[in-house]
């Protein structure tokens, strides 16, 4: 679906979905698929009130250039136009994330930021009602939102499969690291993430099938590339 403005979720929302965690859900993924921090926030002097005050009141535009008290001050207006319950919370790093209601009164934490990369490779989201929404369960929304299908599972789903490979095989450390570098690319399409979701995706991917035996820093010089809007 085509997204110009930030109300075009809430009108393209399809029809007959029931349950606040279902529509939050949704908002959830399809703000996360369109969002991408802004490394350019980091480029700036961080303190100044002008520029601070810049980058946490951006409107919506597609792709979504955020950083985490923009992307969830967007996310809350949207919850705020459905009728949930929510609000915002800074923990003591000043990183701001999202407490939402559901109908029996059950608050569940969000960390969109975080969950970026996730959301846009397809993996299941480590931010979202974690502790309050059991996994079958999510899954079960997600199946019913099509972000997942019965024959086409989560991303991560399917990790495994290099994990055992490169464990059992008796190739030298290099060679494996390159095995897992290149072995990315054939769980999901590396073009929908941005920069920064780029990165951590890697990182996140690395550990895993490594089982944590590689040490990795990714990092990235500053590029100019046209973004696509979707």
């Amino acid at each position: 679906m085509k997204i110009n403005k930030l109300s075009d979720f809430l009108t393209q929302m399809p029809k007959g979905l029931e349950g606040i965690n279902t529509k939050a859900r949704y908002l959830y993924l399809e703000l996360g698929k369109r969002s991408f921090y802004d490394r350019e926030y980091e480029h700036m002097m961080f303190g100044e009130e002008d520029i601070f005050s810049i980058y946490t009141n951006k409107m919506f535009t597609n792709p979504n250039m955020i950083i985490c008290t923009t992307l969830e001050k967007q996310y809350k207006e949207l919850l705020d136009k459905l009728g949930i319950e929510n609000k915002l919370v800074n923990d003591k790093l000043g990183h701001t994330f999202l407490i939402y209601k559901d109908e029996e009164g059950m608050e569940h934490a969000t960390d969109l930021t975080r969950d970026l990369k996730n959301i846009q490779f397809n993996c299941s989201t480590s931010y979202f009602a974690v502790r309050t929404i059991p996994s079958e369960i999510l899954r079960k929304i997600d199946l019913g939102l099509g972000y997942i299908t019965e024959t086409k599972g989560y991303s991560n789903d399917y990790w495994d499969i290099l994990r055992k490979k490169v464990k059992s095989s008796n190739l030298p450390i290099q060679t494996k690291f390159e095995l897992i570098l290149n072995g990315l690319q054939e769980f999901g399409d590396l073009t929908k993430l941005g920069e920064t979701e780029l990165l951590a995706m890697y990182e996140k991917f690395v550990r895993y099938c490594s089982n944590n035996q590689y040490r990795a820093i990714f990092s990235s010089r500053k590029v100019t590339r046209k973004s696509r809007r979707i």
